[in-house]
């Protein structure tokens, strides 16, 4: 298992979040509920595995572990 910080911006306009995080390059994505977020930034951290699985690139040391014991989670904290 590994932990990832991600960042939240909420756009109080629309109500949604858009998420990212230091520990993971790239990894841009959207949600406005806690569930929503945790599975959308699953989906996106999913994708750059692979975009970087077939390009020959390194993954980022915060998820070289769990890539090598193939378990994948998000810790997610949410302030209200």
């Amino acid at each position: 298992m590994y932990s990832i910080r991600l960042h939240l911006e909420l756009d109080e306009e629309s109500g949604v979040y858009t998420v990212t995080s230091l520990d993971v390059p790239g990894l841009v994505t959207e949600g406005s509920t806690p569930d929503e977020i945790a599975r959308n930034a699953q989906e996106a951290l999913d994708g750059l595995l692979e975009v970087w699985a077939d390009l020959g690139m390194e993954i980022p040391p915060a998820l070289q572990n769990a890539r090598n014991r193939h378990i994948q989670t998000v810790d997610l904290l949410v302030a209200a």
